[in-house]
């Protein structure tokens, strides 16, 4: 009887630690798309820079501002 009770405990137990670590993984993913995200966004803002200096746009940002 006691046996049966413990099999029972260590199914359900088995169970939320399945749910934890698909939850784990589900979350380490979506970090990992986070932080691929942010460092394109970094990239294409310095690509932005660098066409801006490259061109001398900023130049007629000057004028604009005067």
């Amino acid at each position: 009887m006691i046996r049966l009770h413990l099999k029972k405990l260590t199914y359900m137990e088995g169970g939320y630690m399945q749910d934890n670590i698909l939850i784990g993984v589900l979350m380490m993913m979506g970090g990992l798309f986070g932080m691929m995200l942010s460092f394109y966004l970094a990239l294409c803002f310095i690509q932005w820079v660098s066409d801006v200096v490259e061109q001398k746009r900023w130049l007629v940002w000057r004028e604009w501002i005067r």
